[in-house]
């Protein structure tokens, strides 16, 4: 017979979080790329927000259909995904610098 997790709503609220920015940092990972694809006549700022906004109503999904198993995994993912913008963030800087 399965046991019910009882999950806290402070944990619940950062399950959603996690998915939103997993999610979100995902979908502008995603948009680089086709930045760099389509050179400047790609409009940057409305897919930035498009695929921001669209990665983090699927992060958010995820969050919601994992349940309370979801907090590490969102968690890490969350977690490796802002690094990686970040690390993106300082190759575009240091690469404008030259």
């Amino acid at each position: 017979m399965p046991t019910e997790v009882v999950e806290s709503k402070e944990r619940a609220r950062m399950r959603t979080i996690f998915g939103w920015i997993a999610g979100g940092s995902l979908g502008l990972l995603l948009n680089y790329p086709l930045y760099l694809l389509f050179g400047e006549k790609y409009p940057k700022e409305p897919t930035t927000f498009v695929f921001f906004a669209a990665g983090a109503f699927l992060g958010l999904r995820v969050a919601d259909k994992l349940g309370p198993r979801g907090f590490r995994p969102l968690g890490l993912a969350a977690g490796i995904l802002l690094t990686g913008i970040l690390v993106l963030l300082l190759l575009v800087l240091i690469s404008n610098r030259s």
